[in-house]
């Protein structure tokens, strides 16, 4: 079992899962795999009996509702899909003991918390298992290095996968949070180069995201507003830093973006819950999702970035609040010696720079034609809202 453990002075747990030096690493073997190479690749067609039993397919029948038949011929569905949701072979997480916080200062007391500091005796030597689960959406039967490779009617059924497992385990009452997540090229942490994102489900709130959401509540107790609603008014006022907009969503350069390229992608109207997005919005952002992923892949060719879901935590069903968004951050620079002793960063690019030069490469590039083809309308998926 992985182990957490609490550094007190910064408020931080730190996840320490030594099974995932193991993984395999495409990019230790060459730079870069062109798409049609397939070479003993565990995420494409053929190979499914090298990752774990899938825990949700797209499109097709309900997974549940096939569980008996599955069962009695293993090769359905294993060669009839456009999206996998497998659980990671080297997990960060997973399940064991129940996640109670113990010290090595303190065995005597293991009730004390690392929530407490003001208590009587603080504990230094915070610990406990890693428990939650991580899983990786596979996102094509091909062999394609990024998810602007596929149809949008195909992306549209990555963002449908977020969608639903994130419902999953929100509705666990031992998981507290998830987030999804995309690691694109070396740089950015990826070890496949085939198209693929991530999901982590926590039995904790991680730190940052509690003081985020503080925050967030303070202003809007201040405002009687939510505060990424207010920003997006203004922004969409300004119009400087907008990269792109649809019916249903927004895409802006941040106003304080730490890094150059950042975009955030969020929602027009007050959403907390990545969870409940309707199938049109899903079509929206897959869309939108591909447009500036594109144009930033046009201005900064094989450019590694890092895309993540930022929805609310699973205590709150519903808030007022929080306002769930897609970041996405390119890997142009490097985090040196001033970042990692100040938290403070150093941007190269004004957003409002990287705004107009991604707004005209949207405006001039022709979408990819998709190299998969999608699935017939009679096969598409059901809507398990």
């Amino acid at each position: 079992m992985n182990e957490m453990r609490h550094d007190w002075l910064s408020d931080r747990w730190v996840i320490f899962a030594p099974n995932r030096t193991t993984r395999p690493d495409d990019y230790d073997r060459t730079p870069h795999i062109e798409p049609e190479s397939q070479l003993r690749c565990p995420f494409c067609q053929g190979s499914e009996h090298e990752t774990p039993n899938a825990t949700l397919i797209l499109p097709g029948k309900d997974w549940e509702s096939t569980r008996s038949t599955r069962r009695r011929d293993r090769a359905i569905a294993k060669s009839d899909w456009l999206v996998r949701v497998v659980p990671n072979k080297f997990p960060a997480v997973g399940f064991g003991p129940s996640p109670v916080a113990w010290t090595e200062s303190t065995r005597e007391n293991p009730s004390l918390n690392a929530d407490s500091p003001s208590s009587a005796f603080t504990p230094l030597f915070v610990k406990q298992s890693a428990v939650g689960a991580h899983e990786v959406v596979i996102e094509s039967p091909q062999h394609v290095a990024s998810i602007t490779d596929l149809s949008p009617e195909h992306a549209r059924l990555v963002f449908e996968a977020y969608r639903q497992r994130l419902a999953y385990w929100s509705a666990r009452p031992e998981m507290k949070y998830a987030v999804v997540f995309k690691n694109y090229g070396a740089d950015a942490g990826a070890t496949i180069v085939h198209s693929h994102s991530q999901l982590i489900a926590t039995s904790f709130v991680p730190s940052e995201i509690l003081r985020v959401q503080r925050r967030l509540a303070l202003y809007h107790k201040s405002h009687q507003q939510c505060y990424i609603c207010s920003v997006l008014d203004q922004e969409l006022q300004a119009e400087d830093r907008i990269v792109t907009q649809s019916e249903h969503f927004v895409a802006i350069c941040p106003f304080a973006s730490r890094f150059p390229y950042s975009v955030s992608i969020i929602p027009r109207t007050h959403q907390s819950r990545f969870e409940d997005a309707s199938q049109d919005e899903l079509a929206d952002l897959a869309r939108i999702t591909q447009a500036t992923l594109n144009a930033i892949e046009s201005e900064h060719p094989r450019c590694a970035y890092n895309f993540v879901l930022q929805t609310c935590h699973f205590d709150q069903q519903a808030s007022d609040s929080f306002h769930w968004r897609l970041k996405i951050i390119p890997r142009l620079s490097k985090v040196a010696g001033f970042e990692w002793s100040s938290d403070c960063f150093i941007n190269t690019v004004f957003p409002e720079s990287a705004a107009q030069t991604l707004r005209q490469r949207i405006q001039s590039t022709v979408p990819l034609a998709s190299p998969v083809a999608v699935a017939p309308a009679s096969n598409s998926i059901r809507n398990p809202q």
